[in-house]
């Protein structure tokens, strides 16, 4: 399939509603957009906007699921140079407070259901944080928000002249949306990601994984790079369909793709997992699937090898806000032991290296940080010079902080991040390695580990478990030592039935070391009481 080269991510509606007006564009509850219902859709959007007060580089928030007038919002907003700036429901209110003090948006949407008890008072609250103008979702909310269809529908005669001016102005580098990252080492800082990188790294995505009539799915929140990237604006690029989960639900997502023939689901691996315990994976027709995908975390292989029943390709990427877009990519033929540690080999159309710590090359078998340079990273974070600079370096290279390895035949296994490595007894430690080993066991869905302080070693590994069979901490702890050197194996194991997720669904190593910490501290308090 031939993608064209845009140099801004909104130029993709224009031009498929040019070349494919008919073709569905976005699928949801509320109704079905063909590339030329959303050109009209994103333009009186952005008409209103501009109505609004709106100028080049003003913030545009949004509280929403994913759902496609959620979508319409961030193409007109980006199209006019605004920056859209996503809220995720799942946060809390002191969460959304910081992204919209931090962020200070001029417009707020609360594209929640109507009948949404919450969102009435969240909107208040966060409005009275700064000046800015409140709309909603369904109807008005007296004395504080306007309609959305009132608010598009009251638009200016000559919105044509003045939407043209406005989307000249809009340069490539100009950031389209503002992420913030999940705040896992303090606040989470809002990455400016530009046009240039989506539609670069849609491009690229495309010519990996999409054929000529790509259906995805996205269920995954629009506030983080994997909805609105690696899903929604990937998708645009290619001219496809993107259709909607307002929530995530791992038997309505194994319906949708029966329904909707859909070509393609992304997810991560805790909602695979979910997905294949459900009766729908035995009963549903996924016949339509070219390829089942993940990222966020590494898939154990016996997930992977349930998956490939299916029939469809399977493959991972390496990515993060901050880079935009995927920069690695597996191998369609890659046999699943290789899937199951490997994040691919590094795409030529980008720039990666692997440093010491010293700045000098990694050798092959050798960790370093990932390093990424090009004009699709991050643009840096909004009004955080600092931060910026700590992570993009004077010669332009963004610092992932993710230790990697290239292995033979130019493969990259991630091994874990540089804040979470940790010493033992003078060795590195890298969390990953451990995970992959005892993700080989069969009882095991899923482990993470985290190095926790200790009095004699430095620091000792802390392994939680979620088990999908009956196991022992004393039968994982052999199955481990059957398979690392001493010191990589797990000094404590935690068998849990689920293990805390982040928003995006990633998993919550902060607040599972907070808890291994706290266990130790107690265990200590009890041992010197009874010592006395």
């Amino acid at each position: 399939m031939s993608v064209p080269r845009l140099s801004r991510i909104t130029d993709y509606v224009d031009h498929w509603a040019t070349h494919r007006p008919t073709s569905e564009a976005l699928v949801g509850d509320t109704g079905r957009w063909t590339y030329e219902r959303l050109r009209d859709d994103v333009d009186r959007c952005a008409a209103a906007l501009l109505a609004a007060g709106l100028r080049r580089g003003d913030r545009v928030a949004l509280l929403g699921h994913p759902q496609p007038e959620c979508y319409v919002v961030f193409l007109a907003t980006a199209g006019i140079g605004g920056v859209w700036v996503g809220l995720n429901p799942k946060y809390t209110f002191a969460e959304l407070a910081h992204v919209v003090a931090d962020s200070e948006p001029k417009l707020l949407f609360g594209m929640l259901d109507a009948d949404d008890p919450t969102q009435p008072e969240t909107l208040r609250r966060l409005r009275d944080l700064g000046s800015m103008q409140v709309v909603t979702r369904d109807r008005e909310v007296a004395g504080l928000s306007t309609a959305y269809q009132a608010f598009v529908d009251v638009t200016p005669e000559d919105r044509g002249d003045r939407l043209a001016s406005a989307r000249a102005q809009v340069q490539p580098l100009d950031p389209a949306a503002m992420i913030y990252t999940s705040g896992s080492t303090g606040k989470p800082k809002g990455a400016l990601v530009p046009h240039t990188g989506l539609a670069y790294c849609g491009v690229v995505q495309a010519g990996r994984w999409y054929g000529d009539a790509v259906r995805k799915l996205c269920d995954l929140p629009l506030n983080h790079i994997g909805g609105l990237g690696d899903i929604c604006t990937s998708v645009l690029t290619a001219g496809g369909t993107v259709v909607f989960m307002e929530r995530f639900d791992a038997a309505g997502a194994l319906r949708t793709v029966e329904r909707e023939r859909l070509t393609h689901l992304y997810c991560i691996p805790t909602q695979l997992l979910a997905a294949v315990q459900t009766p729908e994976w035995s009963q549903c027709d996924l016949s339509s699937l070219e390829y089942i995908l993940w990222g966020g975390a590494a898939a154990p292989l016996s997930l992977l090898a349930t998956l490939a029943k299916t029939g469809a390709r399977l493959g991972t990427s390496y990515s993060l806000t901050e880079s935009t877009g995927s920069v690695t990519y597996t191998d369609p033929d890659d046999p699943l032991d290789v899937l199951a540690w490997s994040v691919g080999r590094v795409d030529p159309h980008y720039e990666v290296a692997l440093r010491r710590s010293d700045g000098t090359t990694a050798v092959p078998g050798e960790a370093g940080e990932l390093l990424i340079r090009g004009d699709y990273v991050t643009r840096g974070y909004f009004r955080n010079p600092e931060a910026t600079h700590e992570a993009i370096d004077e010669d332009g290279w963004l610092h992932t902080g993710d230790l990697a390895m290239e292995e033979a035949g130019g493969r990259i296994r991630l091994v874990g991040r540089l804040k979470q490595m940790f010493k033992s007894g003078g060795y590195n430690v890298y969390p990953r390695e451990i995970e992959a080993a005892l993700e080989e066991h069969p009882a095991v869905a899923l482990a993470a580990v985290v190095g926790v302080p200790d009095e004699r070693w430095g620091e000792v590994g802390h392994a939680f478990i979620a088990s999908n069979a009956s196991v022992t901490s004393d039968e994982l702890q052999r199955f481990a030592r059957s398979r690392l050197a001493n010191y990589k194996v797990p000094k404590v194991f935690w068998l849990e039935r689920d293990l805390p997720k982040l928003p995006i669904g990633k998993i919550d190593k902060v607040e599972l070391r907070r808890r291994a910490v706290v266990a130790v501290s107690l265990d200590e308090s009890a041992s010197e009481r009874n010592g006395r």
